[in-house]
């Protein structure tokens, strides 16, 4: 296959005879679309404004102005409203499908992520399970694509993620097990890229509603593949002008790090201490979990939230006294349960949380991300503005350094855990932190292990080290080896029995 594969990726027309549909700017796609030499077309959704049976038959009439060797045709959040899910199988498709083309070598599958009369997302088993069994069927397929309307990573300018898939985390793993190339997806109005590992995620604007963000004009994508060499995505207006155009490298290779580079930094990660006076279970399980850390010799033990179960005084001081043979390798970052009752003024008692550490040519940003009496995290303009200043600075005048962002809450969804308590303006951080090229952004929220790459940043979510709130079968901290050559190695420690797995190999960018 010498020929890059071309396809049209557009999104959220949001058919009616209401003013929400600009029909202007959907026959100014249909001319643009029809102009392109492409393969084949992918819809990512919002096909509809409200699905009902007026808006599906203006929607058969539109359709049919567009000219296209193939087109994939996938349900949105609106077009399952009103019972909508039901019209759209008789009048325009099955809402879980799958086609291969053998010539080609391409495989896509096309998936329904949404809940009736609802704006959030969900998989559920039984759409990941069909994921999984088809991209096993055709694991040799050069080209692998995945679509659905839903976004999995958090996307810029749409403030709180209010209408994500639920398990997002459970279907990026299922993608990233089996090595899909490129994936598809709409809802948010924003066209957006990202390199996950070997994934490309590829989010498209909207061609026609009246609804954009930031007063962006509306788009469509242009979608070119090399198998195994790379993927360019241009941004187009409905017009045909270029917005913006990105080409991101894919191998589908093990890579391994080079071994000949030594040990830069090695960082023991915990989160979810939960230490009570009272809970002596706890308690015992804190003290054989430290004793493993304290065994690894870690340069650093950072804790990621959570380091008290109610943010009591006497926590604090018992917790305090436990840590007080290791306070010079401690970074804390807290969590919201060491934020209630008073607890939002016992942390800056005890802890400095507003400080960028300097140590073994590395610097740690902490970001406080969590807020009394509520697991939801927020940063907001103000710290949002005192992290980008920093970025930028490290960008700009300390790029030889390796380079942390410490935080409680995750920004990357998390295999085995729901997406019910995320972090607002995770769209706005995620994109800042990945675009200014911050190493590594470590994490404790949810009790779970997880790790994976976003563009050149590597992010690493721990389990709970002695907390019972964990989504793991059992307690365990990770372990992070970073080279001479700023590879990075995570392995998570069991607590119980102190078995070490790889949970991830990066290799230095």
């Amino acid at each position: 296959m010498d020929e890059p594969i071309k396809i049209i990726h557009f999104s959220d027309t949001h058919f009616t005879k209401r003013p929400q549909f600009i029909k202007g700017s959907y026959s100014k796609s249909v001319r643009t679309i029809n102009s392109i030499p492409h393969d084949f077309a992918v819809f990512s959704g919002d096909l509809t404004q409200d699905g009902l049976g007026e808006e599906y038959r203006l929607a058969n009439e539109l359709r049919k102005q567009i000219i296209t060797p193939k087109i994939y045709w996938i349900i949105g959040n609106h077009d399952s409203r009103s019972g909508g899910f039901e019209v759209w199988e008789t009048m325009v498709g099955p809402r879980e499908f799958h086609d291969f083309d053998e010539d080609n070598s391409i495989l896509f599958i096309g998936l329904d992520s949404c809940i009736p009369d609802r704006d959030e997302g969900r998989f559920g088993r039984e759409e990941l399970d069909y994921t999984r069994k088809i991209l096993k069927k055709y694991g040799e397929a050069k080209i692998k694509l995945v679509g659905f309307h839903h976004h999995l990573l958090p996307i810029p300018k749409t403030g709180r993620e209010r209408s994500n898939a639920v398990d997002a985390g459970d279907m990026l793993s299922i993608l990233l097990d089996h090595n899909v190339d490129a994936v598809f997806t709409g809802h948010k109005h924003h066209p957006n890229v990202y390199k996950v590992e070997d994934t490309i995620i590829i989010s498209a604007g909207s061609v026609s509603s009246y609804k954009t963000r930031s007063g962006e004009p509306r788009s469509l994508n242009y979608v070119e593949i090399v198998p195994e060499k790379e993927i360019n995505v241009k941004i187009i207006k409905t017009s045909g002008d270029t917005i913006a155009s990105e080409t991101k490298t894919i191998t589908r290779r093990f890579r391994m790090v080079d071994s000949a580079g030594g040990v830069w930094i090695r960082i023991a990660q915990i989160a979810g201490t939960d230490l009570e006076l009272l809970d002596n279970t706890q308690n015992q399980l804190f003290t054989k979990g430290m004793e493993l850390v304290e065994a690894t010799n870690p340069d650093l033990i950072i804790h990621c939230g959570n380091l008290t179960a109610k943010g009591k005084s006497t926590d604090y001081e018992g917790a305090i006294d436990s840590l007080s043979p290791l306070t010079d390798k401690l970074i804390f970052c807290p969590g919201p349960n060491d934020l209630k009752g008073y607890g939002d003024t016992l942390v800056n008692k005890y802890f400095d949380t507003e400080k960028n550490i300097e140590k073994n040519n590395s610097s740690f940003y902490i970001l406080n991300t969590s807020e009394p009496d509520t697991e939801i995290g927020v940063v907001g303009r103000t710290t949002q503005n005192r992290l980008e200043r920093y970025v930028h600075h490290t960008r700009q005048e300390t790029s030889d350094k390796f380079h942390t962002i410490i935080m409680h809450h995750h920004l990357i969804p998390i295999p085995g855990t729901r997406e019910i308590s995320a972090l607002e303006d995770a769209g706005d951080v995620l994109r800042l932190l990945t675009d200014t090229g911050i190493n590594l952004v470590l994490s404790g929220h949810l009790g779970r292990a997880f790790c994976t790459r976003v563009e050149q940043t590597a992010f690493v979510n721990c389990n709970t080290i002695s907390s019972q709130k964990t989504s793991s079968i059992e307690n365990s901290f990770n372990l992070i080896d970073i080279s001479t050559e700023k590879a990075i190695v995570v392995s998570e420690i069991n607590v119980p029995s102190g078995f070490r797995r790889i949970l991830g190999i990066f290799p230095g960018i």
